[in-house]
């Protein structure tokens, strides 16, 4: 069966619609990650803070020595 020209056209019309939308979408979502980004590379110099202070190490715990005579 052939496909007539009206439902060709038709096809296409919805087809490059779709496309634009589709591309649309894109560069949005593009540009809020590129916005997104720059937000935590801005805020991410402020939230560092300076290291913690080294815990003391504990001592080794001592042997007891048992004489077996």
């Amino acid at each position: 069966m052939a496909t007539r020209k009206i439902d060709k056209d038709r096809r296409e019309r919805t087809s490059n619609a779709a496309r634009e939308l589709l591309e649309t979408e894109r560069l949005a979502r593009q540009a809020k990650t590129a916005r997104l980004r720059e937000q935590r590379l801005a805020a991410a110099p402020a939230a560092k803070s300076p290291p913690p202070a080294a815990r003391p190490g504990r001592t080794p715990k001592k042997r007891k020595i048992i004489d077996i005579s």
